[in-house]
């Protein structure tokens, strides 16, 4: 088991490197007062930047950054190179005796361009040494030789290649820069500019920093994004059934991808994991700039408000007129799933009510996930802006699902829907239901009459929960209720109790009374357009049948927009906060296969 969970490290310190060779990245600024002096490469003026160039990063650090990684690891990673230096050179295939050339306090560098035949960027990486004649030397001559040295002419690279088999990557030493890059055409076409121009930018102070410019914001990383986006769409473009609540907001994030000046991404590392990301729109007023001057921003108090209990939380802001943005792509959207075109008079109907609900309810919604011993529960508290128009609008929408394109739909997919009221007491309101049923025929799928019980952690059948989570129910049920403190939903295994534990939170046990997921949300301020908060070691446990198990390590996804300043837009912000815990799980697991 140690052996497998070394090299379950060993393969995410690779991670980590190839990360330093991928990320995309931007301009360059001043050298920094502050930056290490440079005697071979010093010698050697800058180049301009290759063509197509995307992508700049720094790792400013690199032995404190390993450092801190080791402990963030923990376990296992106790086992692996001490310094950044014998790390890079056992992950080079480079003998250990050079290890110690290898200089841990200056910044690695990284560059990437886009690819001429449209593939995967390309990326080269500069390691410094302290003396690059004396490293090739260590390389190249005595009876320990595993390289011979070539150099290339038109860059004054010393191109490294192996005197047996072959190298994983390619290598090279131009002044006091160590270069790696895929292949030797890389090397020569991206390691000048690493290792001439790059040491004269300014030293970020994080663990990883990387720059995105709007070349590749509005070129490359745009067609990846929306390549991807294509996948998830069916085949007359309209998204699948599981895209549809997505595909509004995806559009408009794509719209604001192509419209941004710039993007930065950051790696902190200390007592847990902190990336950041942040976008500058262009200017002019394009789809970036108004969506950050229209994105909802408030703080994070309705995700605090959710049950103590929830094991995953999110909270979505936006507001009125965005809502009313989105109506068509919805109705777009919920047409694709029928067969041919929606008549008009439904499209109608169908954005009608749509448009009600957005407008009658507020400018938020939570929602949650908790386990018992059966099973999940989801549930939703949304802000109410006008609460007889919101349930009017609902009961509007449930009635769509009797138009005949949708009726035939739900009959293809073996669905029946039915909504009436629901008896639950001790909540105050009118409480009501909608019934997702599976037709005769469709509750199993043909032949042996279901799929094979899912098997418990310790390869046996596991207990009732266990044994009947491969099996779909027959019957899903939705309850519903709305009052002027807010609409509120549960669906799932037990949608009563979740009823109940969503509307007992505002006066009972909630999240944010939870001290280390008060703790991870506290961060976030008031900007907040997104927030997401998983607990992954206890969602895990929940999964295997014990839902009170598993060690609280919060993992904390959000987004929103900073304030405006000196009259530019307000520049989008994102990020994500991952507990130790979780990191030193996830690489244990990583370990067993």
């Amino acid at each position: 088991m140690i052996a497998r969970s070394t090299s379950a490290v060993r393969r995410g310190a690779a991670a980590l490197l190839a990360i330093v060779l991928g990320l995309s990245a931007g301009a360059l600024g001043c050298k920094s007062p502050g930056a290490p002096s440079d005697a071979g490469a010093a010698a050697l003026s800058p180049v301009p930047a290759p063509a197509g160039l995307i992508a700049e990063a720094f790792l400013p650090t690199p032995d404190a950054t390993w450092a801190r990684a080791r402990a963030l690891i923990g376990g296992s990673a106790a086992l692996l190179p001490s310094s950044a230096g014998a790390l890079a050179a056992s992950l080079l295939g480079l003998p250990i005796t050079v290890a110690s050339e290898i200089d841990g306090g200056v910044p690695v560098l990284g560059a990437a361009v886009e690819a001429a035949d449209g593939a995967r960027p390309r990326a080269a990486l500069g390691i410094h040494v302290k003396d690059g004649g004396r490293f090739i030397d260590q390389l190249t001559r005595g009876e320990g030789a595993r390289f011979r040295a070539k150099p290339d002419a038109a860059t004054a690279i010393a191109l490294l290649e192996p005197l047996q088999g072959a190298s994983p990557v390619a290598l090279g030493v131009l002044g006091n820069y160590l270069l790696v890059a895929e292949t030797p055409g890389d090397l020569i076409s991206m390691g000048p500019y690493v290792a001439r121009t790059m040491p004269q930018a300014q030293v970020p102070k994080e663990d990883l920093a990387v720059e995105i410019p709007r070349a590749a914001l509005e070129g490359p990383v745009l067609k990846a994004a929306r390549s991807a986006w294509d996948k998830a769409r069916g085949p007359d473009g309209a998204p699948r059934a599981t895209a549809v609540p997505l595909g509004p907001m995806i559009e408009s994030a794509l719209a604001m991808l192509g419209d941004l000046e710039r993007a930065r991404l950051t790696l902190v590392l200390d007592e847990d994991a902190h990336l950041r990301a942040s976008g500058t729109p262009k200017a002019g007023g394009g789809p970036a700039s108004k969506a950050s001057a229209d994105l909802a921003v408030g703080d994070v108090k309705p995700l605090l408000d959710l049950p103590a209990d929830s094991r995953v939380g999110i909270l979505v802001r936006d507001r009125a007129a965005t809502r009313a943005e989105s109506v068509p792509r919805l109705v777009d959207a919920l047409a694709g799933l029928v067969e041919g075109d929606l008549p008009a008079a439904e499209r109608e109907r169908v954005g009608a009510a749509i448009r009600a609900a957005s407008d009658a309810r507020g400018d938020w919604f939570a929602g949650g996930l908790r386990f018992d011993g059966a099973g999940p529960t989801a549930f939703v508290r949304a802000a109410v802006g006008d609460r007889a128009k919101l349930e009017a609008s609902i009961q509007d929408l449930l009635g769509t699902a009797e138009l005949p394109p949708f009726k035939a739909a739900l009959q293809r997919e073996g669905l029946r829907v039915s909504a009436g009221k629901a008896a639950l007491p001790l909540l105050d309101g009118d409480v009501r239901r909608v019934r997702f049923e599976r037709t005769a025929g469709a509750s199993a799928p043909a032949g042996a009459g279901g799929a094979p019980a899912r098997k418990g952690p310790q390869g046996g059948k596991g207990g009732p929960a266990a044994q009947g989570a491969s099996l779909p129910p027959s019957s899903i049920e939705l309850l519903y209720l709305v009052r002027d403190d807010g609409l509120f939903a549960s669906v799932g295994n037990d949608p009563g109790a979740g009823l109940r534990s969503v509307v007992g939170a505002l006066q009972g046990e909630r999240l944010g009374e939870v001290p280390s997921m008060k703790t991870a949300l506290a961060p976030l301020g008031s900007d907040i357009a997104f927030a997401l908060v998983v607990e992954p070691l206890r969602l895990v446990a929940s999964r295997l049948g014990q839902p009170g198990a598993g060690d609280s390590a919060p993992v904390v996804i959000a987004a929103g927009a900073a304030s405006e300043s000196a009259g530019s837009p307000a520049a989008f912000w994102a990020r994500a906060d991952v507990a130790a815990a979780a990191i030193r799980e996830l690489a244990r697991l990583g370990g067993a296969f």
